[in-house]
């Protein structure tokens, strides 16, 4: 059986790798050169973090490893030790030992859920979808939304909302009237589905009306503005910080220009110096790396919202709060409107820019579902007495990262007391230079977004300036909740 290869320089036994080093993973860093193996590493990995799958993290291992065998600064003794374990991985003893830390990942993984399942307070929501085509997408692993078969959930079936280890702050509803009303709670889903199909579940007009939704340019994407992000996609890297700087020839919108402007120039200084940026990155970091710009920009520029970040509380489920429920939900990102202090807009981001786990997405999804809900709950609590076919075009957003897609979503209500999802537009994030055109999808998902930021604020406008009781049907005539009665 071949030998576990070890560091046998007494003179770099205290080695670690320095702060700065990139490409290296923490264990490196904060462990000894004496110490480091196999074992070793999972110990450390199953203490710290548990994110990944057992195969993921056995890569950035040996990746570690390769980087360090490659960089010059890596002294020679520990260069020879990296090159030699790489290659006792591969071999049968290593593959042995591999095979052994991998049951103990698994074990300490399971165990770890375990205890997280029974410190948190279980109970079950119903959520009836209305189509196949929802209970295709709750198991979406990628977009285009429909990839993966799902079997067809019965209506009115309670659906285990056991909260997972990496998204642990989902909390069920357990306020007793309030279940009564989420169970009768009925949801249409417009995407993937043909005129024909929608036109029997939400009327002709309408169906035609949400299927035209995504061939629509939003008002401030003007020819000016493709010709301009057109120009820029085709610059090299050498000019292409000075093109991002041209102002708009012709007819356009000067202030999105300039939004496009920032969130550019943010992305030329992630790749000026090394081109292609790693997909082998945690949540947190893709959030700051890849999706915050998109929303701080957004903030700074137009001014009519305000986002919070990381693990947001989103106050609307302070709805649901009871003696046995905390009320506690949160969000990865969330907007709230300035003018009216109430949250229009959340976003969930599925994991890291690779691989997302199925159960984190699966979970992710229904938390998004149930907050859109709460958050437009909340806005039409506040106007009862409105007419219903005003109010149905009442609407709030929340925003998909699975992988590296972004799929923008709107939630109304339907003038019968049901629910509309529809998806207003989906674009792919890039990791290097080489894909910047499709920044072009993203900026256009956003001036969608702040297309419908601005025809909500005047909707929200023309409501309140209705003071008189409509005739009509009310919004508290099909909202039946116990609580607004």
């Amino acid at each position: 059986m071949e030998r576990e290869p070890r560091l046998y320089s007494t003179r770099y036994f205290e080695y670690l790798c320095t702060p700065d080093m990139k490409y290296v993973h923490d264990y490196f860093k904060s462990r000894k050169a004496s110490t480091w193996c196999i074992q070793s590493y999972i110990e450390y990995i199953c203490e710290t973090e548990m994110e990944l799958d057992f195969v993921q993290y056995c890569n950035l291992f040996t990746d570690s490893l390769a980087q360090l065998n490659k960089l010059v600064v890596t002294p020679n003794p520990i260069r020879a030790f990296c090159n030699s374990y790489i290659t006792w991985l591969k071999s049968n003893a290593g593959v042995a030992i591999a095979g052994t830390c991998a049951t103990f990942f698994e074990t300490k993984k399971a165990h770890k859920r375990l205890v997280i399942i029974h410190s948190t307070t279980e109970d079950l929501i119903c959520l009836k979808a209305e189509t196949d085509i929802f209970q295709a997408h709750l198991k979406l692993g990628s977009v285009p939304p429909i990839l993966l078969p799902a079997p067809k959930t019965p209506p009115q079936t309670f659906i285990d909302l056991t909260p997972s280890k990496l998204t642990p702050n989902k909390r069920p509803y357990e306020k007793e009237e309030l279940q009564l009303f989420i169970q009768d709670v009925s949801i249409v889903c417009a995407f993937g589905e043909t005129i024909e199909e929608l036109s029997l579940k939400i009327g002709e007009e309408l169906a035609v009306e949400v299927s035209s939704m995504r061939d629509i340019n939003p008002a401030v994407w003007t020819p000016a503005l493709e010709k301009y992000l057109d120009a820029i996609f085709n610059e090299t890297m050498d000019n292409f910080q000075t093109k991002v700087r041209t102002k708009l020839s012709g007819d356009g919108d000067e202030p999105f220009r300039l939004y496009c402007e920032k969130v550019l120039t943010d992305f030329y200084y992630l790749i000026d110096v090394n081109p292609t940026m790693s997909r082998k990155i945690g949540e947190r970091k893709h959030i700051l790396y890849q999706v915050s710009a998109l929303f701080k920009y957004y903030e700074r520029t137009f001014l009519n919202l305000e986002f919070d970040w990381i693990e947001s509380q989103a106050r609307t489920a302070k709805i649901m709060k009871s003696s046995t429920n905390s009320g506690i939900v949160q969000v990865d990102i969330k907007a709230t409107r300035s003018y009216d202090g109430l949250d229009i807009w959340h976003m969930e981001v599925a994991g890291p820019p690779y691989n997302a786990n199925e159960k984190h997405t699966l979970d992710d999804l229904k938390k998004t579902l149930r907050t859109d809900i709460l958050n437009l709950i909340a806005i039409l609590r506040e106007h009862l007495d409105c007419e219903v076919k005003l109010a149905a075009k009442i609407r709030v957003f929340s925003t998909q990262s699975i992988n590296h897609r972004l799929t923008l979503y709107a939630l109304s209500m339907l003038p019968d007391g049901h629910f509309l999802v529809t998806e207003l537009a989906t674009a792919t994030i890039p990791f290097g230079f080489n894909a910047r055109s499709q920044y072009k999808a993203i900026l256009r998902m956003m001036a969608i977004f702040h297309d419908e930021m601005i025809k909500q604020e005047a909707l929200m406008e023309k409501i309140n300036r209705s003071v008189l009781r409509t005739k009509e049907t009310k919004v508290r005539d099909v909202l039946r909740m116990p609580e607004l009665e």
